[in-house]
């Protein structure tokens, strides 16, 4: 049997009901953000990732294999997408770089960009351990690298997803070596001054919602590009590239299994070499994470890379993967008995649309390796 209390008495146990919540409320504080998701905050607070204009730090690599680096970056948007983007940083091992990009409004609907960039490089102690994937570590050459990189590229958007780029590339280089430890006939390239001119195109198919940070959707691309060496030096070359990327999400996206493949082909023209620098490698925080900065060397090469990654919190996402690759001379000499393996933790602070920090330990056949990079490794 249920009895009817007085409006008053239900009234008298509500108020302290709410007293005594209202005093927990006060011992407790109010909720906020654990330490880690405010300095994502803060760096989500830059121009860069907020929408805005002006200064912001800026995080990446200076040239693959220098390690990671900082600097400071400035941008300045305007109407219709177009944007000035200039940034400068130094990485770990002293190199430096400086560059800016202009993006034009997007005409034809939006369907249509074009880009015109300009950057200065100066890597120091570039590795270079000799061609193939038996190469051995003790044999570490070193050069010093300085390309003048002027650029432009054409986009085409014809249907969602769908990119058509066409590039060009003025980049006259040299490289310098202190105790050279290979032969010029063994490395290609080094020492020399040369001056290319790159044509690129590339069809790529983008379904991620940001290529910067996403737990779901792929991309899929191929690349076809033409070196032409123009001072008559036996350096040029063309080159094809493939990439697929996968991403499928589980339990709400809090869980993603992710993949990728890469194939890098390149064909030197009759009685030529592709250059050291230029060359396909495999060895960085985004190819063959255990092994050292570009450590295997070749015209070709095959990395194969798998995660299972999974979120902890809002801003924080952990991963377990692996990585497989080879180089070839040769593309019929892929063997995959030949593919060096990896295997690693990882774990990668994020925002919305971008990864701010990541940092991973992996384990190959030369031991154990830690990564930082500012970047998704795919």
């Amino acid at each position: 049997m249920m009895l009817a209390l007085p409006a008053a008495a239900q009234s008298t146990r509500v108020d302290t009901i709410a007293e005594e919540q209202a005093e927990k409320a006060k011992a407790l504080g109010a909720e906020g953000p654990s330490r880690a998701e405010t300095v994502i905050l803060r760096l989500l607070l830059s121009p860069l990732l907020s929408g805005g204009d002006g200064v912001y730090p800026w995080f990446g690599s200076v040239f693959g294999g220098s390690g990671m680096a900082g600097g400071v970056g400035f941008l300045k948007r305007f109407e219709n997408a177009s944007y000035l983007n200039l940034q400068s940083g130094v990485s770990i091992n002293g190199s430096m770089v400086v560059r800016g990009t202009f993006a034009t409004p997007e005409l034809w609907r939006d369907m249509l960009q074009m880009d015109a960039n300009v950057q200065w490089l100066d890597a120091k102690s570039v590795s270079f351990y000799g061609f193939g994937q038996d190469s051995t570590r003790d044999a570490r050459d070193q050069y010093d690298f300085n390309p003048l990189e002027i650029s432009t590229n054409v986009t085409i958007k014809p249907v969602p997803h769908v990119f058509m780029t066409g590039s060009y590339n003025y980049s006259p280089m040299d490289t310098t070596r202190e105790t050279p430890l290979f032969a010029s006939a063994d490395a290609p390239g080094l020492d020399e001054e040369l001056t290319f001119h790159i044509a690129r195109a590339t069809l790529a198919y983008d379904w991620r919602p940001a290529p910067g940070y996403s737990t779901r959707g792929g991309l899929y691309r191929a690349s076809f590009e033409r070196s032409f060496e123009s001072g008559d030096r036996p350096y040029s070359f063309n080159l094809q590239e493939y990439e697929v990327v996968q991403q499928l999400p589980l339990v709400r996206e809090q869980f993603v299994l992710a993949a990728r493949a890469l194939v890098t082909l390149t064909q030197a023209d009759a009685g030529h070499e592709v250059p050291v620098m230029l060359a396909p490698y495999l060895g960085s925080g985004s190819t063959l994470r255990a092994f050292g900065n570009r450590r295997f060397t070749d015209r070709n090469r095959v990395l194969l890379t798998g995660e299972y990654r999974w979120r902890p919190s809002r801003y924080l996402d952990m991963a377990l993967f692996m990585d497989a690759g080879q180089v070839a001379s040769d593309r019929r000499e892929f063997d995959l008995n030949q593919f060096d393996v990896d295997v690693g933790i990882g774990a990668r602070f994020h925002g919305p649309a971008f990864n701010a920090l990541r940092f991973e330990i992996s384990h190959g056949r030369e031991g154990f390796r830690m990564t930082f990079a500012g970047s998704q490794p795919f």
